[in-house]
């Protein structure tokens, strides 16, 4: 199992693939078992790093607090593999991470791919993340599991992708897996998301950018995936019929999008 140690806590990481790199930030609460319907997809062209954010799956280290503290845990991964310059594909709370990357550190972006994110407060996940934590009080996690699954997933795909989502919560509790995140760490995370605020910065991003939004989305709402593409200069937009986990749900025309914008990045 690959770590990475540094002073005040461990990244784990996979390398897959081959060529340029590709740094994959995953989102809110799960490690990076999440990516396997994108690892062939983007490791067919590309080397594909992934890893665990700071206290969650095998990654260790005290409760995050801010998104610029997850941005410069990734600079410091990448400074250890050695790579300089990297496309950054963040996802839900990776996409916050992936931006304050790009805008603290913008010598170390090539490209950027967003998906289901956003760059600033938003109400209705404000009340969304509010009930969250009063979950985190009140209940165990498997009950907190099973409501951020409903939301998760348009009603559609719970009626034709079932069984895929039985197999995604196995694969979560599986014994060979690591334990589910603390609840310190998950309140963290919700206190570094609501602080996020940076859509009257993305002006300066000046790099190839792919934004992919959920048009059913009910974690983040599609609208803040249009304001995203709509401050990044020469940003490409698109939005897929599906919810939040349009990498599972819509995963096809998601990898095909997503290596179509890799094909044009290491064209270039």
């Amino acid at each position: 199992m690959p770590i990475a140690e540094f002073e005040d806590h461990a990244i784990h990481y996979r390398d897959h693939g081959s060529g340029d790199p590709v740094v994959g930030i995953m989102g809110f609460a799960i490690d990076q078992r999440f990516w396997a319907a994108q690892v062939p997809a983007v490791a067919e062209t590309n080397r594909f790093v992934t890893f665990d954010n700071r206290g969650i799956g095998h990654s260790t280290g005290s409760p995050p607090d801010s998104i610029d503290q997850m941005a410069a845990d990734t600079v410091r991964l990448m400074d250890h593999l050695e790579i300089e310059r990297a496309t950054i594909f963040g996802v839900s709370m990776g996409g916050t991470i992936a931006q304050r990357l790009a805008l603290d550190h913008p010598e170390r972006v090539k490209a950027l791919i967003l998906a289901v994110t956003f760059a600033r407060p938003i109400e209705f996940m404000r009340r969304e993340q509010s009930v969250a934590k009063a979950i985190f009080e009140k209940a165990d996690f498997d009950t907190f599991l099973d409501g951020s699954l409903i939301h998760l997933f348009s009603p559609a795909f719970f009626e034709v992708g079932g069984e895929t989502i039985d197999r995604l919560v196995r694969s979560f509790y599986a014994e060979t897996g690591p334990d589910p995140a603390g609840t310190d760490i998950l309140g963290a995370q919700i206190d570094a998301m609501e602080k996020f605020d940076v859509l009257a910065e993305l002006g300066r991003i000046q790099v190839p950018t792919l934004v992919i939004g959920g048009r059913l989305d009910m974690m983040v709402p599609c609208f803040a995936s249009e304001e995203i593409a709509a401050a990044i200069p020469g940003a490409r937009l698109e939005i897929l019929d599906g919810g939040h986990g349009i990498m599972v749900e819509q995963m096809e025309p998601f990898n095909a999008l997503v290596q179509g914008f890799l094909r044009e990045v290491n064209g270039g």
